[in-house]
């Protein structure tokens, strides 16, 4: 099978600024190559809210939601590669649109942060980390209402996997939810995921995949901004994909944080990335069906 391939090239609501560099490289690099076609999300000016960032990428994820529910609705595989996890709420808010808002959605987070964070957990206010708790509805509901996100997500259909870096209150967030967590070292152990995976999809009818490419270890994606340590190798991370591709539920994946600058750095973190963008080609080979009133 090969993948509609939807760029978001943003760094927030920044056209192909750092991160946002990162769609165009893995296209260069031979994503476009596998590609049965490629889509360009974009936020025009015209568009642009002045001094709202969170609603400009809202109307951006508009545009995204678009493409995947097109994509999504011929029933192909979803490829979307964005210069960061914000893109995610308009992925979600497409395949609602292509699938239906009362299908059972699952997503499976694999990052080294939580992204669960709210504007009353955040130290630091950064939109970036805060899109899975806005897709489950415990923040930003200007931002899922310019996307297109109709329905929140329930906290019990989503999966955190090999999260290390939470912000205190954004821990207890997660806990006080019983947001599913199944960390680095669980894995490497052979202990967690299997079962963790077993039960979102014996709820679930589909499921959506964010990599934020921090999750793997510092030394192969030196230029990413936000590096933890203690993060998988890249052998490991495509275990866990292959896994959950495995189910047959995976109707989109979405892939971020590439950063391409800074040389030699940026030339490492492109070299893991296409690894893993291989690794995601090789073993995606089924998605979902469409519900019948759907298709």
């Amino acid at each position: 099978m090969r993948p509609q391939v939807i760029s978001v090239p943003y760094r927030y609501d920044r056209f192909e600024e750092g991160l946002g560099l990162g769609p165009r490289r893995l296209l260069e690099v031979g994503l476009a190559e596998h590609a049965a076609g490629v889509h360009l999300a974009s936020l025009a000016d015209s568009d642009r809210e002045d001094d709202r960032t969170a609603v400009n990428i809202g109307i951006l994820g508009r545009s995204t939601a678009d493409l995947v529910a097109a994509a999504r609705g011929k029933g192909e595989q979803v490829f979307v590669v964005a210069g960061d996890d914000t893109a995610s709420v308009g992925v979600v808010a497409g395949l609602q649109a292509a699938d239906g808002a009362s299908r059972s959605l699952g997503i499976v987070w694999i990052d080294a942060h939580g992204d669960f964070n709210t504007p009353d957990t955040s130290y630091s206010g950064i939109l970036a980390g805060m899109p899975l708790a806005v897709i489950a509805g415990l923040a930003g509901p200007r931002w899922r209402e310019a996307a297109g996100l109709e329905s929140p997500v329930p906290i019990e259909r989503m999966l955190l996997v090999g999260a290390r870096d939470l912000d205190k209150a954004e821990e207890e967030l997660v806990r006080a939810h019983n947001l599913a967590l199944v960390s680095v070292a669980e894995i490497r152990k052979g202990s967690g995921l299997g079962q963790a995976l077993a039960k979102l999809t014996a709820i679930c009818e589909l499921l959506y995949v964010n990599i934020d490419l921090d999750v793997l270890s510092p030394h192969l994606v030196p230029s990413v901004t936000t590096l933890s340590e203690g993060g998988f190798e890249i052998a490991e991370l495509n275990e866990v994909l292959g896994q959950i591709l495995g189910t047959g539920l995976v109707a989109a994946v979405c892939l971020t944080s590439l950063n391409p600058l800074g040389g030699g750095r940026g030339q490492t973190s492109t070299r893991s990335a296409w690894q893993v963008v291989q690794a995601i080609l090789a073993d995606w080979t089924r998605v979902p069906p469409l519900p019948l009133a759907f298709s």
